[in-house]
């Protein structure tokens, strides 16, 4: 197996520092090498004197990983302080270096206000093709207890769980998997004839209310049919060796996921970077963005394209 690489831009906050200290936590766990890097943002710095001062911290702020990281006994690869669009340069480092993961703060510091996503945070999950961990703080700080990983039965989901299982392994942390039904969008209580049916005999615009008694049947296969799916995730722990509670809800899937991650005090979720019905293949799923921006504590987006190169066992 090829060596494990991690990413991990920094600016100097302390979002961003929390971030560096995870990173190299993941990378002692897995004996990963580190490259770390920072960017002067040419748009906000434009002077020549403004550059150098911050190209001076720079230095500083990954300077402090490498000596983190070589505290620890890491490999640092690489150390760079760039100018031009952050955005740009940390996806350029990841797909120059192919870097298995990115691990950087959900919010660095053009944000402030928690828990919501930062902009560089926001479009590098979006349009990297490596791995993207946004590292949030929480009261176990970089010690897993508690991964959640939910599940639609998706390829991608899959992916997650078995990246969601190794990390569990190695923290000996806790799993739960959830599957959310979304009941009110896909059980149609009621039916208004349309003009195909028309030529069927039915009147046009006539409205035809299923009985109570289908409608459940139709709700109990659509439960049964969820429950199968986070049983597919639980095989996956047993083989694992990790215990894995299931759960399965009924709602609108990202407001359900934040529900659970309060309830569980989940410190990691693990999400897959499309799952089903997503628009477009170049960029994470609508899901996977709404938690990763709402969540209070730190995602993992797995990507479907690094499948062959998720987390080891």
């Amino acid at each position: 197996m090829a060596e494990l690489q991690f990413l991990v831009p920094v600016d100097g906050s302390e979002n961003s520092n929390a971030a560096a200290r995870h990173a190299v936590e993941l990378a002692c766990r897995y004996g990963a090498d580190i490259s770390t890097m920072f960017v002067v943002d040419d748009r906000k710095y434009r002077t020549p004197d403004l550059v150098e001062v911050v190209m001076s911290a720079g230095e500083e702020y990954v300077g402090q990983v490498r000596k983190l990281a070589e505290g620890h006994g890491i490999v640092v690869r690489s150390v760079k302080v760039l100018v031009g669009s952050p955005i740009e340069e940390i996806l350029k480092e990841a797909k120059a270096m192919n870097v298995l993961m990115i691990v950087m703060a959900a919010c660095g510091e053009d944000h402030v206000e928690p828990p919501f996503i930062g902009s560089v945070a926001n479009r590098v999950l979006r349009q990297s093709a490596s791995h993207v961990l946004l590292v949030r703080k929480t009261e176990n700080m970089e010690h897993y207890r508690e991964i959640l990983i939910p599940t639609d039965g998706s390829d991608d989901a899959m992916y997650a769980a078995n990246a969601g299982m190794s990390l569990a392994k190695r923290y000996d942390a806790g799993v739960c998997a959830c599957t959310i039904v979304d009941s009110k969008d896909k059980i149609i209580e009621r039916h208004v004839t349309t003009l195909k049916e028309v030529e069927r005999g039915m009147v046009l615009g006539d409205t035809l209310i299923y009985p109570e008694a289908i409608v459940k049947r139709m709700r109990k296969r659509l439960f049964d049919e969820a429950s199968k799916i986070a049983e597919e995730v639980r095989e996956i722990a047993a083989k694992n060796g990790v215990s894995a509670e299931i759960l399965v809800r009924d709602g609108k899937a990202a407001p359900e996921i934040l529900k659970i991650v309060k309830e569980k005090n989940v410190d990691l979720v693990v999400l897959g970077s499309h799952g089903r019905g997503t628009l477009s293949r170049t960029m994470a799923g609508p899901v996977s963005e709404k938690v990763a921006s709402m969540v209070e504590c730190s995602v993992l987006v797995v990507r479907s394209s690094r499948a062959e190169e998720t987390l080891p066992e």
